[in-house]
């Protein structure tokens, strides 16, 4: 099975490492699960680079975000078969249609989170499964900066990351039985330490924010990222972690 180290050396040759360190343990994450039973739906996909790596070309059908998001970047990566773009709520696709829906990192940043889940489970044919990666309330409780800033800190940190949704496990888990859908599995990751590491390589990461907004590009030069500490930092994101203390938890639901 591919494991966390063996996506980082390939995610952080394209990504800026504090995204690369973190997408490459949910790509192992998914790994236990497939494949998936299709037709499969990605809900927030991005840009496509995440699916594409963890699933490979052509491995989700439906790839689904906002207008405004960079959608349109994921027909070069060639991870789905199709790609729609909605109003962030309203999936344009018919009742009990799809079996699968994958939707990583982003529930925390819905404003209307009941009505999206309402419209997932609409889709879903009964017994279908919907993969969700989210992060919880120790991830904004073990941040860097907060053990020098506090508060102020978090909060400045929320804003920039649009958590608007970030409750503890079972806050999660009361949400999603409340939409009716019933949780199958739980995966806790990222620890205390993993959740400072993480927010000390946000500013270790800030040349690839210039380097993308001259150029578009996220990596000037991916042979340095050869002399990353992969085994490091994969170990510390595959650190043991329980659900109450884990930064982000992965869920596997079940439509009811």
């Amino acid at each position: 099975m591919k494991t966390t180290k063996y996506f980082l050396a390939r995610y952080a040759k394209h990504r800026p490492l504090f995204l690369s360190v973190l997408r490459a343990k949910e790509a192992a994450l998914y790994q236990q699960f497939l494949p998936f039973k299709r037709p499969i739906l990605d809900i927030g996909c991005g840009d496509g680079f995440f699916a594409s790596t963890a699933f490979g070309k052509g491995g989700i059908d439906i790839g689904l975000d906002m207008e405004d998001s960079r959608i349109q970047e994921a027909r070069s990566f060639g991870a789905y078969r199709k790609i729609l773009t909605y109003d962030g709520y309203t999936i344009p696709l018919k009742s009990r249609s799809v079996r699968t829906v994958v939707v990583n990192s982003v529930f925390e940043h819905v404003e209307d989170l009941p009505r999206m889940l309402s419209e997932i489970r609409r889709v879903l044919m009964p017994g279908g499964i919907c993969y969700a990666s989210v992060m919880a309330e120790p991830w904004e409780r073990n941040l860097l900066g907060a053990m020098i800033f506090g508060d102020v800190y978090r909060r400045w940190m929320r804003r920039k990351q649009v958590h608007i949704n970030l409750p503890d496990y079972p806050g999660w888990e009361k949400i999603f039985r409340k939409a009716e859908l019933a949780p199958l599995l739980v995966a806790s990751y990222v620890s205390p330490s993993g959740v400072r590491l993480l927010d000390a390589l946000h500013y270790v990461s800030l040349p690839s924010l210039v380097s993308y907004a001259m150029n578009r590009n996220w990596v000037w030069w991916p042979v340095l990222t050869n002399y990353y500490p992969h085994r490091f930092l994969a170990s510390v994101m595959d650190d043991a972690v329980s659900c109450a203390q884990a930064g982000a938890l992965f869920w596997k639901l079940t439509r009811k």
